[in-house]
């Protein structure tokens, strides 16, 4: 008879010290970095840029990977995608890089209205893979706030 009480220890005891910590606490948002457009196009372009964020949580983080959706004014943006592993450091700022597809049906509504205002409400949702060790849950990416342009491209 085998004993497989090893291994389920093995798994739970990372997952149990992950979620020991307390709870995760939400990045601070700091701006928008390196704007890049990669391709252009008459249906999708693809732009690639630098989210800074700022960790508050006391322990370092990976981050595997991110997915969601970017809106600006209610308006769809596009979908973003980061597909590289970051390591996040415990109180400290980290930069996020981001490939977003733009939808450039919608971009022109949305670049008249962003000329037009002085900020604009910017929202994304999404989920992202976090972890720390061999451990990595799903985290929920949410945030909506009004952005100054000026703000958001320094």
């Amino acid at each position: 008879m085998k004993n497989h009480t090893l291994p389920f220890l093995l798994l739970i005891f990372p997952a149990f010290f992950l979620f020991s910590c307390g709870q995760i606490k939400q990045p601070d948002f700091r701006g928008i970095e390196n704007v890049r457009m990669s391709k252009v196009g008459l249906k999708e372009s693809i732009l690639f840029l630098d989210l800074h964020y700022f960790n508050p949580n006391n322990a370092r983080l990976k981050l595997k990977s991110a997915e969601g959706d970017a809106w600006m004014e209610e308006n769809s943006l596009g979908h973003f995608t980061i597909d590289t592993m970051i390591q996040v450091p415990a109180n400290g700022d980290f930069w996020l890089p981001v490939k977003l597809q733009l939808d450039m049906n919608k971009i022109l509504k949305n670049s008249l209205v962003a000329l037009l205002a002085k900020e604009v409400t910017i929202k994304v949702e999404g989920k992202a893979r976090v972890g720390k060790g061999p451990v990595f849950i799903n985290y929920p990416i949410r945030y909506e706030g009004k952005q100054t342009l000026e703000k958001l491209m320094k």
